[in-house]
């Protein structure tokens, strides 16, 4: 990214963040500590749901530690492919454990964690650390070197919160529309079954009939002109022919097309796979489909049994085999899709009742078909009826493309914003902010310091073997300083005001603590002596 915008730079994410800290707490072993599995992290929305407390004894080992600030991210797959990152937030004891396969990005102070979690959140991000991932297939895992490594366009901190705001409520509306989509597939079945409902009650012809007695809404009978007949007094129904069943030679047996339970498909037929079987010319003959035959499935998983939908010639000589009956109308004008709309709604539970069922199939017989009880209103209200569906029908199917449309959009959405945000095009510059360089140099003298701090604190506790005696004690460093006149080595300065063996963690970081703010007044200079820091007093300028 070489135009960034006016008080950027470009970082690598080791230049302002610390992968994988090292561990650091106080507090004791039965203290609470936020535990957090990886199911814990919701990958869409980065929150941590489910995070259990628990005794720190119980998790201090074996696992990940993290602190309130820190972003988790998921090295290992496919948890790292799906997003699951998250800020940690309200831990307890401001300390978690999780996962080992969890990288922690702590950051130095100079981005924001909701700056790292956005950027680490980009499909972009993602698929690059796909690529470098290393172990076995089903285990692999990105390394921290990817993490270090990565560049970081660095805006101005104050302009990190902006763009973190702004990108807040942006992805939150993507993220309202993306709910809301996921509801429509179950709204639009519903809206069948309703569509269906009305149908078959004659409700959704209701208008072609005068209006009841008392104004009724909803007819509470079948409406005159209707009948409930049984499907095997309407209809023959026709076994199919038994697949892989062994046959005597015969000389005159002609390949021909059959559909399989898996070519029915309830309210379609799946085509894409047709098997052909070799029969006599009489099973031929017997088996034959004609438009207009109502197929349906006679087997296999419960689910399965009496879905169906109509023969429309698709493929010329086609048969069927035995778990599959043919259902052929007696009365050739009265529409087939009624009957088979009826079977695969209303008739569904009547096959789960009716139907047998075995260690590994269901099936419903013949006779059980045949006594499906389906409501026959007069012919040219069942033609009104099947168009009204079908219109219906092809109104939700367009709603279901559409939705299927925008809900592969709504991802490019979520990366266009994102794109936007790192590149600085989401929100203005303000050229007063401080520049991220700026912050940078300042950042890095922090970090120097801390190391210090770090090295000193470990001398002081290595070296200071006698305990200060009672009353020796000063109140501050600047009085130990000046009672010195001279070079003091850190350790003595801090036995001076009583840090020595022994001594809290408490009161060491203390003691690092004013060190560092007389650092940062320019009141004292320090001296690497070996492997000792050295203090005095700055001297003052005579000018």
């Amino acid at each position: 990214m070489s135009d960034l915008p006016k008080g950027w730079t470009q970082v690598a994410f080791s230049d302002v963040v610390e992968v994988n800290p090292r561990r650091s707490f106080d507090l004791e072993p039965d203290d609470a500590v936020t535990f957090v599995p990886m199911a814990a992290v919701n990958e869409i929305t980065g929150v941590i749901i489910g995070g259990v407390s628990r005794p720190l004894r119980e998790v201090v080992k074996g696992f990940t530690q993290f602190a309130d600030g820190d972003v988790i991210f998921a090295k290992i797959t496919p948890s790292m492919e799906n997003g699951k990152a998250a800020i940690a937030r309200d831990l307890k004891n401001s300390i978690g454990f999780g996962s080992t396969e969890f990288h922690v990005l702590r950051s130095y102070g100079g981005v924001l964690p909701e700056y790292i979690w956005y950027f680490i959140r980009q499909a972009s991000f993602r698929e690059n650390a796909r690529k470098v991932m290393t172990g076995a297939v089903g285990q692999q895992r990105v390394p921290a070197t990817y993490l270090e490594a990565h560049s970081l366009p660095l805006p101005p901190r104050t302009e990190q919160r902006r763009i973190v705001a702004k990108l807040g409520g942006l992805i939150s509306r993507t993220t309202c529309a993306r709910d809301a989509l996921d509801h429509i597939p179950t709204l639009i079945e519903k809206y069948k079954t309703r569509i269906l409902d009305m149908a078959f009650s004659g409700e959704l012809t209701k208008d072609l009939r005068p209006a009841p007695p008392g104004n009724e809404a909803v007819p509470k009978k079948l409406p005159k002109g209707w009948e409930i007949k049984l499907l095997g007094n309407i209809s023959e129904i026709q076994g199919g022919i038994q697949v892989g069943k062994k046959r005597k030679a015969i000389v005159d047996l002609e390949s021909v097309a059959y559909l399989r339970v898996a070519n029915v498909q309830r309210g379609w037929l799946n085509l894409d796979e047709i098997k052909t079987i070799e029969v006599t010319s009489s099973e031929k003959e017997r088996l034959l489909l004609r438009e207009g035959d109502i197929l349906m499935n006679e087997g296999g998983d419960r689910d399965k049994l009496g879905r169906g939908w109509i023969w429309e010639g698709q493929i010329s000589d086609c048969i069927h085999q035995n778990h599959v009956f043919r259902i052929r109308l007696k009365d050739a004008s009265f529409p087939p899709k009624f009957v088979s709309h009826y079977a695969n709604e209303k008739g569904q539970r009547y096959f789960f009742d009716q139907g047998t069922q075995t260690t590994n199939l269901a099936s419903v017989s013949k006779r059980k078909i045949s006594a499906l009880p389906v409501p026959v209103p007069p012919r040219d209200e069942a033609v009104e009826i099947v168009r009204r569906i079908e219109i219906a029908f092809a109104w939700l199917d367009r709603v279901s493309d559409e939705h299927a449309a925008v809900s592969r959009q709504l991802p490019l959405l979520d990366s266009s914003i994102l794109q936007s945000a790192f590149r600085g095009e989401l929100v203005p510059q303000n050229p007063h902010d401080e520049p991220a360089s700026s912050m940078l140099e300042r950042i890095e003298a922090e970090k120097e310091a801390k190391q210090i701090r770090e090295k000193t604190a470990r001398k002081i506790v290595s070296r200071s073997k006698k305990p200060t005696k009672k009353g020796a004690t000063m109140a501050d460093l600047i009085e130990v300083l000046k009672s010195k006149a001279g070079w003091v080595s850190a350790s003595n300065a801090a036995q001076a005001l009583g840090i020595g063996d022994g001594a809290t963690s408490d009161a060491v970081e203390a003691f690092y603590n004013e060190l560092r703010m007389h650092l940062q007044n320019g009141d004292i200079e320090v001296e690497r002596r070996g492997n000792e820091d050295w203090l005095r007093l700055m001297p003052i300028s005579e000018e």
